[in-house]
């Protein structure tokens, strides 16, 4: 028998697996062809949507701009009608109400110029994201149609892997033909397994769908995009889920729902603008979870590793904030936030000579930071991290007080560049009270001098046990203004944010370094959530409380009234001509007595003699008042020498004044 004839079964068995083997290869050069014609249409939707959000957005930004330039025009003529109102009201000069009548109907006819007229911060803020919804859909769509591209380019690229495998194989099953049956086997059996590597790859490719992303999961995320975008943290947190639960590993939903997570458990959800600092525990611990999965759907993204890393500093996951940030900082070196959280990581490590450099870096990127804004939430939410990082591990605090003062210093030369150092001041003994949305701090000083810098840092928490929150609108920092080296003064700060209840601790630095700190528990608190509201425009802002009737039809005007109707403010203020005398001055505010008393619903059985009363930091004269149906009205008047006139009317039981005083104990003439 000859050797052809021994190897005649083998050469059959082999021409069919060869067979088999081109079939299958010429499969996956289809499968690839058709995988790359899909990644060509997806990316060309991807473009569409491209072009499409940029359209969006483009005329969103043109709609606002016009909107905003209606809403100014119209916004001058309302102003001047409230101001002519007033004047008729408190002064009595009734001229002014028929030009107020003209000024009325003007505005009238500009009402439908803009669909910002009328409408509160709230309304406005809502058509702005309305308006920015369809980019954000399309921006979305762009993203996920990229990926579904990216994953048929994956594909192709797999199927023509494959067929260069079977190409493999079919060559060993050649070079089969051309050697003995001894050493046959070598060949035959590597190419086999490349074919059945290749026949499982294809086949669990055929099973596994390419990645996409349903369109009703892209409107659910930007639905909760535009809830986020009006603070509606909670309704945001749904959609993101409702979204995630259409597509389970929707990277972009996790991210966001993280920072959802954040924002919904913090303090500062309704103040902040760039950075949230602080939040309940459990809030981390789920968006820790969250985001981890974002980083492991998506890959690894500048903002998922670098929130990723501020999330984990409040777990005490310092090793894990460090990779994640240094990471971050490697895909995008110029934001600040990573190297924040970088430098908490390391300080929670005691890492205390690398700290500090990073501190260095830290302060340099945040003084470039173009606004303002910014820049004091940045400087606020490193103080308040530095002492999170601090309370959490006792090694950190002495660095962490330092750089808090190299803060400080830093701010300081931004907020009071002409003022001067005063290396010699010293405080000896402080006392602070909050009562309302005043704190106010009593000094005993020492080696001070007329233009040294001094700084107020303000932390507030709502409850003890809380982490403290130093917030960028409780700062303080200006020239020294007593005349005297030393003695006692005041030194006031005003929380806009409307606290309910909480605590507060108040430092004073001259340049870096801290001179003394103390705390106080707000009194005359409401009890009650508090909303604010203020009148940029007319000079006014005051903390209702939830439940409570509101209006404020003229600018400059607030019209308050409990639930029960028993307790009832207005407040009025107009600027006018400047009293010219204390004699001026004194008819000025007899004129606004008489016309307030206008407005109480009867007329005074009796009536106090008038008396200074301070309120809202303006010193003014008030009348208290006794109505029928022991009732009684407190009257309160303030022209100061600019013209301003602050005025309110206050009505409430004769004997339950409380709640009212705490109302009050809220308002500010700004």
């Amino acid at each position: 028998m000859t050797d052809e004839e021994f190897d005649t079964p083998f050469k059959r068995r082999l021409a069919l697996t060869m067979t088999a083997v081109g079939l299958l290869a010429g499969m996956l050069t289809y499968l690839g062809g058709q995988a790359g014609a899909q990644e060509d249409r997806n990316a060309r939707e991807a473009q569409r949507a491209s072009v499409t959000a940029l359209a969006a957005q483009a005329g969103a930004t043109a709609d606002s701009m016009e909107s905003t330039a209606n809403l100014g025009t119209a916004t001058t003529v309302k102003r001047r009608h409230d101001l002519e109102s007033l004047r008729a009201t408190l002064l009595g000069e009734q001229e002014h109400e028929a030009l107020a009548d003209r000024l009325r109907r003007a505005y009238g006819k500009l009402s439908g110029s803009s669909p910002l007229l009328g409408a509160d911060a709230t309304a406005a803020q809502r058509y702005l994201a309305d308006l920015n919804r369809e980019a954000t859909v399309a921006g979305l769509l762009q993203e996920a149609t990229q990926e579904t591209a990216s994953s048929w380019g994956d594909r192709s690229n797999t199927y023509s892997a494959g067929t260069a495998l079977l190409a493999v194989a079919l060559t060993l099953f050649g070079l089969s033909l051309t050697v003995g049956e001894a050493t046959r086997h070598h060949l035959v059996w590597p190419a086999a397994a490349l074919v059945a590597v290749t026949v499982a790859g294809t086949l669990v490719l055929l099973a596994v769908p390419p990645v996409t992303t349903p369109r009703a999961a892209i409107a659910a995320v930007a639905e909760g995009d535009r809830l986020a975008g009006l603070r509606d943290y909670e309704n945001a947190l749904d959609h993101y889920t409702r979204a995630i639960a259409l597509r389970d590993d929707y990277a972009v939903a996790y991210e966001h729902r993280a920072s959802a997570r954040v924002m919904a458990a913090s303090p500062e959800r309704a103040t902040s603008a760039y950075v949230f600092s602080t939040a309940s525990r459990s809030a981390y611990e789920a968006a820790v979870a969250d985001m981890t999965r974002a980083v492991e759907y998506g890959g690894e993204k500048y903002t998922a590793l670098g929130n990723l890393g501020g999330f984990e500093i409040h777990l005490t996951a310092y090793e894990a904030a460090e990779e994640h940030s240094r990471a971050a900082i490697e895909l995008n070196p110029g934001p600040p936030i990573p190297r924040l959280n970088l430098l908490l990581a390391l300080l929670g490590q005691n890492r205390t000579a690398e700290a500090r450099r990073v501190a260095t870096e830290l302060l340099r990127v945040i003084r470039s930071r173009p606004d303002p804004t910014e820049r004091n939430e940045l400087y606020a939410a490193t103080r308040t991290n530095l002492d999170l990082v601090a309370a959490q591990r006792d090694h950190a605090r002495p660095l962490a007080q330092e750089l808090k003062g190299e803060l400080v210093r830093a701010q300081g030369e931004e907020l009071a560049p002409n003022a001067r150092p005063a290396p010699s001041a010293r405080i000896p003994a402080i006392r602070v009270e909050a009562q309302g949305s005043v704190i106010r701090a009593t000094l005993s000083y020492e080696g001070m001098f007329k233009g040294a810098r001094m700084a107020s840092i303000v932390y507030h928490r709502a409850r003890p046990g809380d982490e403290w929150l130093q917030r960028s609108d409780l700062v303080s920092i200006q020239p020294w203004q007593p005349e005297q080296t030393s003695g006692t003064t005041y030194w006031t700060v005003v929380d806009a944010a409307c606290p309910a209840t909480g605590e507060y601790r108040v430092e004073f630095y001259a340049e870096g370094r801290l001179l003394a700190s103390a705390g106080a528990t707000l009194s005359t608190g409401t009890g009650v959530g508090l909303t604010g509201y203020a009148d940029w425009a007319g000079g006014l802002a005051l903390c209702r409380p939830d439940g409570w009737a509101f209006s404020h039809d003229l600018a400059g005007t607030a019209d308050l009234t409990s639930p029960d109707k028993r307790h009832h403010l207005a407040v009025r203020i107009l600027r006018i001509a400047p009293p010219t005398s204390a004699a001026s001055r004194a008819r000025t505010l007899g004129t606004v007595r008489e016309q307030l008393e206008r407005t109480l619903p009867a007329r005074p059985l009796s009536a106090r003699p008038p008396a200074e009363a301070t309120f809202g930091g303006f010193t003014g004269t008030a009348w208290w008042m006794t109505l029928p149906g022991s009732e009684v009205a407190y009257l309160w008047a303030a022209l100061d020498d600019t013209g301003r006139l602050r005025t309110f009317v206050a009505r409430f039981p004769e004997n339950d004044p409380e709640v009212l005083n705490n109302v009050i104990g809220y308002l500010r003439f700004v």
